[in-house]
């Protein structure tokens, strides 16, 4: 049998066009596999950049994000691997900035990063919750610290979400509590993007918070007087997406509750829609 046989239109006793046909239809099904089975929150070292995008798209509507990270040392010349797990707190160029629990921060870059402390092989970017309603509060004054808590909580249950995160400013009377002892407290969150603390009187205090997780909050313990927020942003996160229905019935609640005056102006966003 002849290779090629021009006068027949064959090769390997297939006809050409039969062969176009099925190489074809084999080039579109790898590509559509190719497709559907990629994670678009996994990276490889030569995609960081994709990952600073990927996950700016996600830090962008208050979404919080940890990393895990295949990597080795830069300058490490046994060049082992190492992974690492941590909450990234800012990521842009070609570098991720990932924090572990113990509030230690590395940077991260790509396969051939010279100037970052990690060289990545492979990251994975894993969001704390799969879907947000997020509106800002009606509600800005509270009698003290703990009813802050309590009405976030009550909030937190009754609409079914897994997580609440906000973002604003509260400010605080602590007048039992050394500025230097809070500022500690609230500045070494994990699940935060940024908690700063401003002494802006006798015993009294603004906490400005970026994204952060509520149960960063609740560890303070903290005894106060009046409590006011300003720009407190509301993040109610869900680790599923969330139907049409259950999304009017959350935003229906926290109307209810007071946290909305009108059900429009609560964003749902989800990660599989942002991606």
């Amino acid at each position: 049998m002849k290779i090629a046989d021009i006068k027949e239109g064959k090769i390997l006793g297939v006809n050409f066009v039969d062969l176009i046909v099925v190489t074809l239809v084999l080039f579109l099904a790898i590509s559509f596999m190719r497709t559907v089975l990629h994670d678009p929150l996994s990276f490889s070292g030569e995609e960081v950049y994709k990952a600073v995008k990927t996950y700016n798209r996600l830090e962008s509507k208050g979404f919080l994000a940890e990393a895990e990270v295949e990597a080795t040392a830069v300058g490490d010349p046994t060049g082992s691997e190492r992974r690492l797990r941590g909450l990234v707190v800012s990521a842009r160029g070609g570098t991720l900035y990932i924090k572990n629990s113990y509030g230690d921060e590395l940077s991260v870059g790509g396969s051939m990063s010279y100037l970052e402390d990690m060289a990545a092989k492979r990251i994975t970017l894993i969001p704390v919750y799969a879907a947000s309603l997020s509106f800002y509060s009606n509600i800005t004054r509270f009698a003290n610290f703990s009813q802050l808590i309590l009405s976030l909580e009550a909030l937190k249950r009754t609409t079914g979400a897994s997580s609440v995160v906000l973002s604003g400013e509260v400010s605080i009377s602590q007048p039992e509590t050394r500025f230097l002892e809070v500022k500690k407290a609230v500045e070494s969150c994990y699940l935060c993007l940024n908690a700063r603390v401003f002494k802006i009187g006798d015993d009294l205090y603004v906490l400005s918070l970026r994204v952060v997780e509520l149960g960063e909050l609740e560890r303070l313990n903290l005894s106060s007087g009046e409590v006011v927020a300003r720009n407190l942003r509301i993040y109610l996160g869900y680790e599923e997406e969330l139907e049409y229905s259950q999304v009017e019935d959350a935003r229906g609640t926290a109307k209810r509750l007071g946290f909305l005056r009108d059900v429009g102006e609560a964003t749902y966003v989800s990660v599989a829609e942002l991606l």
